[in-house]
């Protein structure tokens, strides 16, 4: 039985409101970034306003950061004329401050193959953004309201074509050539502006630029006419440069057991990512109440390196990283606390917004963004889905991961055991950047629902016997992760 909550103890909507504000003020959190940097320190000062005391774990990586970037194409009068970028190709490589020039090659989807042709050019690629059944990435468990939070039959995202049809830029780079120009296709203009992807990426040597499909229009007929283009993509790279993941430990009654709730840090704008508020807001509720009204200890854990993860030493999300060096605080082994159960908050308040049947336009489409919920088990599943069924804006669905297949930083707990409930909504415009932050795309009142919801959960975990939440349940058999790894 869920536990009833006391409506007193949580932050108002304006504290909320000027928690996002201020985060979303310090710009685009890269990791190890000036902004991002400011963030990690400002949730701390937040975190020791509330009575927490604050752990900090120093990693030293590799920071590339971007510094100028464009691209111009010769034209009939003999000079460079500018055309639209939509953003640069995250850790691709650097030119000179002043550029690469070369014939423009156009190498189709990117094959090595086709990279042999463009050897001391700059090669043009298509990045076709594959429309994948839903039920390849995710197994449904639950849907509430039913109507509403019907999985959809297909999933269409920026971040899914980077990754899965994004070139290969390290076959670019061996193959000789000076710079990849990446056309976004089917995705509107709008929808493709500003998108920093992928993000998860290694250094590649070969810069690369990513431009909207009304550019890649005008490139291909330049490429057949063997155009010039000048690429820029100027940017820093700072060895052993340094970021912070925070941690702060709540004290229960029962020091021994733990509540793990986790978060990352690092991200391009309002959404992406605002789980920390959520963080702070929970962290407020349970640091209100009496000693005695808290079971078990509670672990608000605020990971950096979402956003770089080949250099932090770790196979899957950031928080890998946080559990191996800190199994003290849930593995249960000798003298080690245990970790009873996990919460992950990313992506709150986020209204849908769409592209058109044929990528023309892109708007607000009336609803809230779809709320994917893993669930480590069914015990879990009952416990997240008796807390959202008094919200006025809920279209959730819960699923179980498929394969390896489970997005957010959620994973490292499942995979560790930890049984699970984490929140990962992905809207189209997750990983863009915007002058604003994109605050006018988040609902303030979803996102506090959001949190109150998962501060339910929270509370309901906390006075619930541990065997009653059951083991972590194995993931579904995943087709496209053995076609993927077939690939490759």
């Amino acid at each position: 039985m869920k536990t009833v909550m006391d409506a007193s103890l949580y932050p108002d909507m304006q504290e909320i409101k000027t928690w996002l504000e201020e985060l979303n003020g310090f710009g685009p959190r890269y990791t190890g970034n000036a902004a991002h940097k400011q963030s990690v320190d400002w949730f701390q000062a937040e975190l020791e306003k509330l009575g927490l005391a604050v752990s900090r774990d120093r990693h030293f990586f590799t920071r590339w950061e971007a510094k100028s970037w464009g691209l111009s194409i010769m034209n009939e009068a003999g000079s460079f004329e500018a055309v639209p970028v939509t953003l640069y190709y995250p850790y691709s490589g650097e030119t000179p401050a002043d550029g690469v020039t070369g014939e423009l090659v156009y190498c189709g989807k990117g094959s090595a193959n086709a990279f042999q042709k463009a050897a001391g050019k700059i090669a043009v690629v298509e990045v076709a953004n594959p429309k994948l059944p839903s039920r390849l990435l995710f197994s449904a468990r639950s849907a509430y309201p039913a109507a509403a939070a019907k999985t959809p039959t297909f999933i269409m995202n920026p971040l899914l074509g980077a990754v899965l049809r994004g070139p290969k830029l390290e076959e670019a780079h061996k193959a000789g050539v000076l710079g990849v120009i990446c056309i976004w296709n089917k995705f509107s203009e709008p929808n493709a502006k500003g998108q920093f992807l992928p993000f998860t990426t290694a250094h590649q040597q070969c810069p690369a630029l990513w431009v909207g499909k009304d550019t890649g229009k005008q490139l291909k007929q330049a490429a057949l006419n063997k155009a010039q283009a000048r690429l820029v993509l100027h940017a820093e790279v700072i060895p052993q440069d340094s970021s912070d993941t925070i941690y702060a430990v709540l004290p229960g009654m029962h020091k021994e057991e733990t509540i793990l709730v986790n978060t990352h840090t690092d991200g391009p704008n309002a959404c992406e990512e605002n789980g920390g508020v959520g963080l702070l807001a929970m962290a407020k509720y349970f640091s209100r109440l009496p000693l005695e009204r808290r079971n078990r200890s509670i672990v608000f854990v605020f990971v950096t390196g979402h956003f770089q993860i080949p250099q932090f030493g770790v196979h899957g999300q950031a928080t890998t990283r946080w559990l191996r060096d800190h199994p003290e605080q849930w593995n249960g082994e000798g003298g080690h606390k245990r970790a009873i159960a996990g919460i992950t908050l990313e992506h709150l308040g986020c209204k849908e917004w769409r592209d058109d049947r044929l990528h023309e336009h892109y708007s607000y489409t009336g609803n809230i963004e779809h709320e994917f919920v893993y669930t480590a088990n069914p015990a879990m599943d009952r416990i997240y889905l008796d807390c959202v069924k008094e919200r006025t804006k809920v279209r959730t669905t819960t699923l179980r991961p498929k394969g390896s297949l489970y997005f957010g930083e959620g994973q490292p707990l499942y995979n560790a055991k930890i049984p699970t409930i984490s929140l990962i909504p992905t809207p189209d415009y997750l990983c863009a950047e915007a002058e604003d932050g994109f605050m006018d795309r988040l609902d303030l009142n979803l996102m506090m629902e959001q949190i109150e919801t998962f501060t339910q959960v929270a509370a309901t975990l906390d006075a619930s016997p541990a065997e009653e939440l059951g083991a972590t349940e194995a993931p579904a058999f995943s087709v496209l992760e053995l076609f993927v790894k077939t690939e490759q």
